[in-house]
């Protein structure tokens, strides 16, 4: 018994190193030990009834892992056609402990010298662990997404002395497909999908072909050739880019199989698959006939079991769930949905009908609100959102925005074309921002404050991709933030902003703002941008060019076309910066078309450095530019190629100084409606220092204007015209 345990084990390593990367070591020596225990040494002349058997494979087809097997082929009638009858029964176990079996009923016949065989087999199949998990973050929630399968099998088979010809059906029975989620759809209870999950068992057929090699007949040595089709048409997949599609589509596959006999009762196979779903795969396999072996004659092959696929086959997908990489726990997503039906949980099938109940359920740090688009064009979800716990994301459906996930790294989950965004609506504040809140991809309307943030934000908020309308409403604000503290950001990227009265508010704290993108305002009665009463920060109105990039979430999308865009404004000045202390303000990119009034006031700022970067006022009733009343230490600048004023006071100078505050001034045009020799175009009192330079044209009253006639400087600014 120890000489054939240790042929056994030095055939199987030779067996292993010819399969290359189709067989794998890992497990086999364990099982060999396992195998050999308990075989007995037939004479050679008693029938082969039993086997013990050694499949080696990494990934075999439609399955993964090694597993022994113990099988008996027992003839036990003939009837009287001639025809024998056998039992074809086999026990298996993987090394991953799952048991399987095959159970066939088979009738051989000789017909003339060949032998036909036909066998019905029941599968059943428990190999529930062969898909490894242990360790893999994000497979907790589902584990390793298997099941028992049971399937009717057909097989045929026509031997000759020169060859074989076989073919197998495989028909599984039951419920034969589980699925998680979809391909292209991420969403299962209130969890996101890295990856779906799927587990199916295949319905298919093979046939193959098969002659003896001359060279190799002392061992019986046969090759085979053969294809496969497999699938699994009676589910469809109900979301997702599949949606209506088949799970698993039918595909076809080919293989080649080496079969040899060693020694007597020592039987090996060596064979390789490839086919588009599984790729590669393949096993060897080392079996022992206890009483004798398959020979090349054809009488030798009687009471040998059938070749076909013992394992059920398999596509599988196993469920990954997106993991917050900061807490290590599942994202947890609560959808609203206004098309919902009633008394929903907030899960993707039973979302929630409100942002009222979406907001009452959102109660921990980083729970997802997504809402989407619904019917929302036609009847806007209300609301008065406020963050319930920081850290929480509010996402509308089609947004671009990528999760941070400890699984699958970075991943837009939200980005399904919609046609529209998510459309709120509100009798109040829109949306009020709390620490580490994040906002993106909606469109608000009519609402007397858009978005908010107020004293209790210390640290980090970012609103993105968001639409502000109004198309009546009176005095309302699109954002406004107030005393936010030292220390505080408020990240506004890839904004819109329209026919608000008051577009951006920054009032009073000591906060840095980054805004980009569009303020537009028609006849505003308020300012489209006002700065006051600050007392700290860096505030950027489009000299940014920054995307969202937080610890869990970035949206790399940038606008380029932004700005600020006032026409006819009714109030005293469409851009007001005032009453600030060691505040630096850069804006960018502003145009102010024919204001009533002023188009730019800078006043009562105190240590504070106020730049505008590309500025345009044209055709202003009165001042185009004021700065007043700031200190010393406080800088007015104005530069970019394309910056220009323009007046169309007759009475009144385009730009106006009366403080201490350095001017560093350059533009590239200045024109003033005044008559020349009348009043000043250009007027400078107090005592600013610093320089007023214009490049390309500076007309008074359509004639290019002087230094000496139509500047009137009492402060110690060098000026410079055309």
């Amino acid at each position: 018994m120890q000489t054939i345990q240790n042929i056994m084990r030095l055939i199987l390593t030779a067996a292993l190193g010819a399969a290359g990367p189709i067989a794998a070591a890992q497990g086999i020596s364990g099982l060999a030990n396992q195998a050999l225990a308990p075989l007995g040494v037939g004479d050679g002349t008693t029938p082969g009834w039993f086997y013990y058997g050694l499949n080696a494979a990494d990934r075999g087809l439609g399955y993964n892992g090694s597993y022994m097997t113990l099988g008996g082929f027992i003839p036990y009638a003939e009837d009287d056609l001639g025809g024998l009858w056998a039992a074809d029964l086999r026990g298996h176990l993987s090394e991953y402990g799952g048991f399987f079996s095959n159970v066939g009923a088979v009738r051989k016949q000789f017909i003339g010298g060949t032998l036909l065989g036909i066998g019905v087999y029941w599968d059943y199949d428990a190999d529930l662990n062969q898909y490894p998990v242990w360790g893999q973050p994000g497979t907790e929630t589902f584990g390793q997404f298997g099941h028992v399968y049971n399937q009717v099998g057909i097989s045929t088979e026509w031997l000759t002395d020169y060859g074989n010809l076989r073919s197998n059906g495989y028909i599984p029975v039951g419920t034969t497909a589980y699925t998680v989620g979809a391909p292209g759809y991420d969403f299962v209870g209130n969890n996101l999908l890295c990856q779906y999950g799927l587990d199916s068992a295949l319905t298919g057929a093979d046939l193959e072909v098969g002659a003896y090699i001359s060279g190799l007949t002392d061992w019986a040595g046969m090759i085979s050739v053969g294809g496969y089709a497999l699938g699994n048409s009676r589910y469809d997949w109900q979301q997702g880019t599949q949606a209506g599609q088949d799970v698993v589509p039918w595909f076809g596959g080919v293989y080649t199989r080496l079969d040899m006999t060693f020694v007597e009762n020592w039987d090996f196979s060596l064979q390789y698959n490839n086919d588009s779903l599984f790729d590669s795969t393949g096993f060897a396999r080392l079996t022992y006939r206890m009483g004798g072996s398959r020979r090349r004659n054809v009488p030798d092959q009687v009471e040998q079991p059938m070749m076909r696929n013992e394992h059920i086959v398999r596509a599988h997908e196993t469920p990954i769930v997106a993991i917050n990489p900061t807490t290590n726990q599942p994202w947890n997503v609560i959808h609203v949905d206004n098309t919902a039906a009633a008394n929903g949980t907030g899960s993707v099938t039973a979302p929630v009908r409100t942002l009222a109940a979406g907001q009452a359920l959102a109660t921990n740090p980083y729970d997802i609100i997504y809402v989407h688009a619904g019917a929302s064009a036609s009847q806007p979800y209300e609301s008065v959102w406020t963050f319930q716990a920081d850290n929480q994301i509010l996402v509308g459906q089609g947004s671009t925005l990528e999760l941070n996930t400890a699984t699958c790294g970075y991943r837009q989950f939200f980005s399904t074309p919609t046609g529209s965004r998510p459309v709120l609506e509100s009798g109040g504040t829109a949306i009020t921002l709390r620490n580490g809140a994040l906002v993106d991809h909606f469109q608000i309307k009519n609402a007397p404050v858009g978005i908010e943030a107020d004293a209790s934000v210390t640290g980090t908020v970012t609103v993105n991709d968001v639409q502000l309308v109004c198309t009546g409403t009176p005095d309302d604000v699109g954002i406004v933030l107030s005393a936010l503290p030292a220390g505080a950001k408020a990240n506004l990227f890839n904004m819109d902003l329209k026919d608000m009265d008051l577009g951006l508010h920054i009032d009073g704290g000591a906060a840095d703002v980054d805004f980009q993108g569009l303020i537009a305002n028609t006849n505003s009665p308020r300012p489209s941008l006002l700065i006051d009463s600050t007392s700290g920060g860096m505030i950027n109105v489009n000299r940014t060019t920054d995307t969202v990039q937080t610890p869990v979430a970035r949206n790399e999308a940038f606008v380029v076309s932004y700005g600020i865009v006032d026409t006819s404004s009714q109030f005293a000045q469409a851009i007001a910066a005032v009453s600030m202390t060691d505040t630096a303000v850069n804006i960018g990119q502003a145009r102010i078309v024919t204001p009533t009034q002023q188009g730019i006031r800078v006043a009562n700022n105190v240590s504070s450095d106020i730049t505008f970067v590309d500025l345009r006022v044209d055709g202003a009733a009165n001042e185009a530019f004021e700065t007043q009343s700031n200190d010393a230490s406080s800088l007015v600048a104005i530069t970019g190629s394309g910056s220009r004023l323009s007046s169309a006071s007759a009475t009144v100078a385009t730009f106006v100084s009366n403080d201490a505050a350095t001017l560093n001034i350059a533009l590239g045009s200045l024109t003033s409606a005044v008559p020349p020799g009348t009043n000043a175009a250009i007027d400078l009192q107090g005592t600013s220092t610093g320089f007023f330079t214009i490049s390309e044209a500076f007309l008074v009253g359509g004639a290019p204007g002087t230094v000496a006639g139509d500047v009137n400087n009492t402060t110690p600014v060098s000026v410079t015209v055309p």
